[in-house]
């Protein structure tokens, strides 16, 4: 009998007395949502090892086999097939009701503002202390939708992680625009059409590339943080550009790892030096070529550092990710805890109680994610091992040192765009 339909931990027993629905999968009773969907346990493990796995064809060929609580196993093919067909509908549903729901950042929603009253003599844009919101007030003044089979999450479900659904929206948003600017920058832009995320080309990483590459990311996350958090609106500029500067550090590294292991998971050594251009140890040759600054010399000590680069920085974070396994909502909550985590920066007490905020926020959207999709209820050490993987890339001291390495040797100047960003993080 197939392992996926065994009882194992954490799956919802048909003993309990809880039963509230048939999988749409395979129609067996099951008490509990897995993914956001009406599916059993079995059918969803099953699913999460066909993904890793090379797919088999179908038994009748035409991939329209009958799939109940009897024969779930006759056919994988049209197994999986049917689970893909009702994730993607609950996402679409999902993004419908979104864009009919009113934006938590709008004055619709009468989200209170973190301004306090401008009369008083002396008040700051926060207070003392400052008067915010938490996640869970903001969440109860956004109509629910109507529950429904194909609905993404369950009611409770869709509440309790409101936080994570937002980001992942903002977070593709981000993506997009890195890739859109990116390649209509380029010298020979593809066409259109390839610009989108599954056609999207890959290029060798050059020193201009990735300098204008930079500039893009960060007035990408200026607009990601705008879109994420109602009180990144009321910062000062310069206390805007000093978070956005420290999280890029921690975000490039993290992000650029988390997706070379999607896009080469067999080779640890490759990195993402931008959204559209990878780093390796056979592109570093080729990396200057575009800079006509640098003298030979320069430039050979130049690809020295990044060859060390790559193998004593590059190499742990990617296994260390692999290790995390994340999913996507823990992948999430990861982004807004780098985004709030100041790493002993010379901020505002109100900013660090913005934080505090959103970790506490995050960690309680962790428990719900935990508990009613994943049905965990022993998960502390999972959440210790998500923490563990944020120190990975809370140091940016080998980042910093590789930095002020390649200006003393003529790599970068004091007025590069780059060598100025860390700088910025290091005040």
């Amino acid at each position: 009998m197939d392992e996926s339909h065994s009882n194992g931990a954490g799956s919802s027993s048909a003993s309990n007395g809880k039963d509230r629905f048939h999988c749409l999968v395979c129609g067996a009773k099951s008490s509990s949502y897995h993914l956001g969907v009406a599916a059993c346990r079995p059918c969803t493990v099953f699913y999460r090892r066909a993904k890793r796995r090379k797919m088999v064809v179908c038994l009748a060929i035409s991939r329209r086999c009958a799939i109940d609580a009897d024969n779930a196993l006759a056919c994988k093919r049209c197994r999986f097939d049917r689970f893909e067909r009702l994730l993607k509908e609950s996402r679409a549903e999902e993004m419908e009701d979104i864009s009919h729901s009113p934006d938590v950042s709008s004055p619709a929603t009468s989200v209170p503002s973190v301004r306090t009253s401008e009369s008083s003599a002396g008040t700051s844009y926060f207070g003392s202390p400052p008067s915010l919101p938490s996640i869970d007030r903001m969440n109860s003044q956004t109509p629910s939708s109507i529950p429904s089979a194909f609905s993404p999450f369950p009611p409770n479900v869709k509440k309790k992680t409101r936080l994570l659904k937002q980001c992942k929206q903002s977070y593709r948003f981000l993506n997009s625009m890195r890739r859109t600017c990116e390649l209509s920058a380029r010298p020979y832009p593809p066409h259109v059409l390839d610009m989108n995320e599954k056609d999207c080309p890959i290029y060798p990483a050059t020193y201009s590339a990735l300098l204008a590459a930079t500039k893009i990311t960060m007035a990408a996350i200026l607009e990601f943080a705008d879109s994420m958090f109602p009180e990144f609106a009321e910062l000062t500029r310069e206390e805007k550009w000093n978070l956005t500067v420290s999280f890029y550090f921690r975000y490039q590294g993290f992000d650029s790892c988390y997706r070379a292991g999607k896009k080469f998971p067999e080779d640890l050594s490759k990195m993402f030096g931008s959204f559209t251009c990878f780093f390796d140890h056979d592109i570093i040759d080729g990396f200057f070529d575009d800079c006509t600054t640098m003298s030979q010399k320069t430039r050979e000590e130049a690809k020295n550092c990044m060859h060390e680069f790559l193998t004593r920085l590059v190499r742990p974070a990617r296994l260390a990710i692999a290790r995390a396994n994340l999913e996507d909502d823990e992948f999430h909550a990861i982004m807004v805890l780098l985004f709030w985590d100041t790493d002993g920066s010379p901020v505002r007490d109100e900013i660090v109680q913005i934080g505090e905020r959103y970790k506490a926020d995050v960690l309680q959207e962790l428990a719900a994610y935990y508990r009613e999709e994943l049905g965990l209820n022993e998960y502390a050490t999972r959440v210790g091992e998500l923490f563990m993987l944020i120190l990975h890339f809370e140091k940016n001291k080998d980042i910093k040192e590789h930095f002020e390495i390649c200006r003393m040797l003529g790599i970068v100047n004091d007025d590069d765009f780059l060598y100025q960003l860390q700088k910025d993080s290091a005040s």
